[in-house]
C-alpha cells in the first residue's frame, strides 16, 4: 500500500472507522452504514476498515475508501487464539492507515477492534472512540482493552454501566441512542406476505424480526404461539432472520404441530415493507437486547411491541404506552399481553400510533448522526 499521506480537498476531520463482525448486513453493520451515509461530508471524511468483504461493498457504494483485512484476536474463541504475529501485522496495517490517510480520531465500531487500535492510538497520539453495541463478558472487557480507550460510546444505559461498574470514569462514558433511517425504511415496497404463506385474512399476524440464535428466544415465542393455539385465538408467527437454531427451532415447531402457525421465513430486506402490510404486533423474546433496532422499527411501522423488559429495550419501548414489556424468559406472559392486545384493538392501535411518534422524536439517524457530530467536535476540540 502507498503510504503518501492522502490529503482531503477540505477542512473536514479524517476518521477512521474500524469494524469487526461476520460477513454479514445486521445491527451494528446497518447503523455503522447509516452513519457513514448521513454524516455531514463537509466536517467529517470517513475511512472505513473491516474484515467482512460485504460490509465493504455497501459502504464503497457511498463513495467512502475501505480497507477489508482479516481481524485474528488474541485470546479469542477462534483459532489460532495466540496469533501475535497477526496482532502486529494488525497493529502496522493500522499505523499505515492512519498516516495515509491523516487520521484524526479512530472509532471502533465494536469492541474487538480496540485490541489492537489501542496501540495503534497510543503510538500516534490519537483519540480512540469506542462505539458499543453490546455488553461484554469481562473477560472480554479485559482481554479486548475496551477500559484503555480515550471514550466509549454505549447504545444504551445498560452497555455504559458495564463499564462503570468496572470503575470507568464516568466522564469518558456517553450514551447515545441508535438511530434509523426513516426515508429509506418508508421507501420499501408493502407486501401483504398473508397471501404468499396462505395466512386466513382474519388470522392475528405477530412478526418477530432476528437471528435464529438462542439469545434472541424464538424458541420462547413458539411456545407463546402452543399457549395461545390452545386458547383457540387465530395467531400466526411470522419471524424474519436466519441463524444456526433453526433445525432446532423447526423441530420444536413440529413437535408442537405448528407448521401452520410459525412461519421462519429467513432474511428479508424489506422488513418495515412487510410490517406494515402483514403485522398487527411487534413481538419479541430476547434474552439479551442492549437496543432493540427492530423495535424501533416496528414503532416506524406504527405497530405495538411486546418484548422482555431486559437491557436497553425499555429505553425503545415505552410500556403500556407503546408496547407491552414482560418478565424475561417467560413464554406465558408473552402470551398474556399478546391475547390483551388481541382483545383489546383500540389499546393496540393506540400504542402503534404512540411507537411511531416516539420513534420520530427519539430515533431517527438524523437525530443519531447529529448527535455522534456534536460529540466528536466537543471531543476534539478538547484534545486540541
Amino acid at each position: 500500500m502507498n503510504t503518501t499521506t492522502i490529503k482531503t480537498q477540505n477542512n473536514a476531520k479524517n476518521v477512521l472507522f474500524v469494524h469487526y463482525g461476520d460477513n454479514w448486513i445486521r445491527g451494528s453493520e446497518r447503523c455503522l452504514i447509516d452513519l457513514l451515509k448521513h454524516i455531514n461530508k463537509d466536517c467529517f471524511s470517513p475511512v472505513l476498515w473491516c474484515n467482512s468483504e460485504l460490509l465493504a461493498q455497501e459502504v464503497r457504494m457511498l463513495g467512502i475508501t475501505v480497507y477489508v483485512s482479516e481481524f485474528p484476536l488474541l485470546f479469542g474463541e477462534s483459532h489460532p487464539r495466540f496469533d501475535f504475529k497477526g496482532y502486529k501485522q494488525l497493529v502496522r496495517e493500522g499505523q499505515r492507515i492512519v498516516d495515509a490517510h491523516n487520521i484524526e480520531l479512530i472509532h471502533s465500531n465494536s469492541g474487538a477492534p480496540s485490541q489492537w487500535m489501542n496501540l495503534v492510538a497510543r503510538s500516534r497520539k490519537l483519540p480512540l472512540v469506542l462505539h458499543l453495541h453490546s455488553r461484554y463478558p469481562l473477560r472480554d472487557r479485559i482481554t479486548l482493552g475496551l477500559h484503555h480507550a480515550s471514550m466509549a460510546v454505549g447504545v444504551s444505559q445498560p452497555v455504559v454501566d458495564q463499564l462503570l461498574t468496572d470503575g470507568a470514569n464516568e466522564e469518558r462514558c456517553r450514551v447515545i441512542a441508535n438511530g434509523i433511517d426513516t426515508e429509506r425504511l418508508l421507501d420499501q415496497p408493502v407486501e401483504d406476505i398473508r397471501k404468499s404463506l396462505n395466512i386466513p385474512s382474519d388470522a392475528f399476524v405477530a412478526m418477530s424480526v432476528c437471528s435464529l440464535i438462542e439469545r434472541k428466544g424464538v424458541d420462547l415465542l413458539i411456545e407463546a404461539c402452543r399457549k395461545l393455539r390452545s386458547m383457540r385465538l387465530p395467531i400466526h408467527f411470522v419471524v424474519i432472520g436466519e441463524g444456526e437454531a433453526r433445525e432446532a427451532l423447526e423441530q420444536q415447531i413440529a413437535d408442537n404441530q405448528l407448521q401452520s402457525h410459525v412461519h421462519l421465513i429467513g432474511e428479508r430486506s424489506n422488513v418495515v415493507g412487510l410490517m406494515r402490510g402483514s403485522a398487527d404486533i411487534c413481538v419479541s423474546g430476547a434474552r439479551e437486547e442492549v437496543f432493540g433496532l427492530t423495535l424501533a422499527e416496528a414503532g416506524l411501522a406504527g405497530l405495538p411491541v411486546v418484548a422482555p423488559m431486559v437491557g436497553g429495550i425499555p429505553s425503545v419501548i415505552d410500556n403500556n404506552v407503546t408496547g407491552k414489556l414482560v418478565k424475561t424468559e417467560d413464554a406465558h406472559a408473552i402470551a398474556q399481553a399478546i391475547y390483551h392486545l388481541y382483545v383489546n384493538q383500540d389499546q393496540r392501535i393506540a400504542m402503534g400510533r404512540a411507537g411511531y411518534n416516539r420513534m420520530m422524536k427519539n430515533f431517527t439517524i438524523e437525530a443519531h448522526t447529529a448527535a455522534f457530530e456534536a460529540f466528536t467536535n466537543r471531543y476534539l476540540q478538547t484534545q486540541q
